[in-house]
């Protein structure tokens, strides 16, 4: 190909093409997660299937360009685009063949992962668009993707920019912009995907990739019906049929079909609309975290176990503690657990102020965080959400363990024992949530049945008085009282902390 003034396809040995895919992949994906977000999908499933579909699509694209180009290849290393031992790229992929290998693992990600197709479809629509309105610029540079000789140059330098116009002159003639004609009508479907989806009421969930089947395909069917008038050979037929634009009327058909189904078929739930789903999410979402303190964020049974003993030890010394009792000890305050053995108060105050010295004094030298814990607090206060710690310790010794686990700083507000009826009583979530002006919908993670019990109560205090406030419950799965915990019936578990992340869709 001779060429004019032609712009370069690489920077620094980088294909200019590869570059503008990789932009258009960016773009998406930070597109991708501010509606993700508003639908209930959280940044870190969008993140994996982005590094999951992404190789799948472009592995797609070349094995649809290579289907139809066998006799092109000379070996099979040639389909990974190396040629006599060295990388020369992959130059020939398919777009139709890369959008086909996305859907079918979409399909197969989201049902692992058991997350409503419909949803990641209505982020994937405008995604793809985004990518093959950069892509076609990859073209560009390129020289490809271009149509018929253009008869009146005068009107073509006058209509575009000096750089298109001359990167257009090809084979020692001025080509139609094709790649510029099917990028320009792509940025007018996205913004009439992006308006639906901001306007119409009456969208429904999943609908938006019906819209992009039906609008890309048409668009593929006009730039590729120009494409023929190249002079080139089309690189995609099957006998005398161009393949590009058979699967771009195949595309609009199943665009069509897929959006009349949905609504007929109930089986396919796809009647469920699209703000309805936005209320939905906005209404639960979870702006208050709340956590018990031990057991929970920190892993305070050694300090508790070496503590009762040392008080034990010193007020009957003759009093083996089992196993059994120490575990129950773990999660009651301590008037609770000593008024189990001695009925006197002054000398159950007595224990108490002994239990908290020893304590204090050796807390350093026992108590860790759990794994994850800080991550989880940072990511937490950097997000915007209210944190709180809700403990049947005293406020005191709750700050102390924080602070010496480098967790204070991202903790809002501290109830402590004394401030409020103990758990299952709701009155501390109650409290941790009215503390905060604008703070409405909450979860509590404990590792205690009487932590999952509070939130069950509090929830309950809710719905009993009419007021649009939502309190779930999570238990960790590392709780010490894992039967009894499940007993209580958490709405969700976590078997490390920063699984939180997930149910809070970050």
């Amino acid at each position: 190909m001779n060429s004019v003034l032609a712009l370069p396809n690489s920077i620094g040995g980088i294909r200019l093409y590869a570059i503008c895919i990789l932009i258009g992949i960016i773009i998406a994906y930070i597109s991708g997660v501010k509606e993700g977000k508003r639908l209930g999908l959280s940044s870190s499933f969008i993140s994996y299937g982005v590094i999951i579909i992404v190789p799948i699509a472009i592995i797609g694209a070349r094995l649809w360009y290579f289907l139809f180009n066998i006799s092109e290849f000379s070996s099979f290393a040639e389909f990974f685009g190396f040629r006599n031992g060295r990388f020369i790229g992959l130059s020939g992929l398919a777009i139709q063949g890369g959008v086909i290998a996305s859907l079918i693992a979409i399909f197969i990600y989201c049902k692992i992962n058991k997350v409503s197709l419909y949803k990641v479809l209505d982020i994937v629509a405008p995604g793809f668009l985004i990518g093959q309105i950069c892509g076609r610029y990859g073209n560009f540079f390129n020289q490809e993707l271009y149509g018929a000789v253009v008869n009146n140059t005068e009107i073509f330098r006058y209509l575009l920019p000096s750089w298109i116009v001359d990167n257009m002159y090809i084979q020692g003639a001025y080509r139609h912009p094709v790649f510029l004609y099917e990028s320009s009508l792509n940025l007018i479907g996205l913004i009439v995907i992006l308006q639906l989806r901001k306007k119409y009421n009456k969208l429904k969930s999943g609908d938006l990739m019906g819209v992009y089947l039906c609008w890309y395909g048409l668009v593929r069917i006009f730039t590729e019906t120009l494409r023929t008038q190249s002079g080139v050979n089309e690189p995609l037929k099957l006998g005398p049929i161009y393949v590009s634009i058979l699967l771009s009327v195949i595309f609009v058909i199943t665009g069509i079909l897929y959006l009349i189904l949905k609504r007929c078929i109930k089986k396919l739930n796809g009647n469920v609309l699209y703000k309805d789903i936005i209320k939905e999410n906005e209404d639960n979402k979870i702006d208050t975290v709340i956590f018990d303190l031990d057991g929970t964020l920190l892993n305070t049974k050694p300090l508790i176990d070496a503590t009762f003993k040392y008080v034990f030890d010193k007020y009957y010394p003759s009093y083996q503690l089992t196993d059994e009792e120490l575990n129950s000890f773990f999660g009651p305050t301590l008037y609770q657990t000593f008024s189990r053995f001695e009925k006197d108060d002054k000398k159950i105050d007595e224990m108490i102020a002994c239990y908290r010295s020893w304590n204090k004094e050796h807390h350093n030298d026992y108590v860790r965080a759990f794994s994850g814990a800080r991550e989880l607090l940072y990511h937490l206060n950097k997000k915007g959400y209210k944190v709180c710690v809700v403990s049947s310790k005293i406020k005191e010794m709750v700050e102390y363990g924080l602070e010496s686990n480098g967790l204070l700083r991202y903790v809002d507000y501290i109830i402590g024992e004394g401030e409020i009826i103990p758990k299952p009583n709701p009155e501390g979530i109650l409290q941790a949530i009215n503390h905060f002006k604008f703070a409405k919908n909450a979860i509590y993670i404990g590792d205690n049945a009487s932590d999952i019990y509070a939130a069950h109560n509090a929830d309950l205090y809710y719905k009993n008085n009419n007021i649009n406030h939502i309190v779930k419950s999570c238990g960790v799965l590392y709780s010490l009282k894992l039967e009894e915990l499940e007993k209580a019936n958490p709405n969700y578990y976590i078997n490390e902390l920063l699984d939180l992340e997930k149910i809070l869709n970050m």
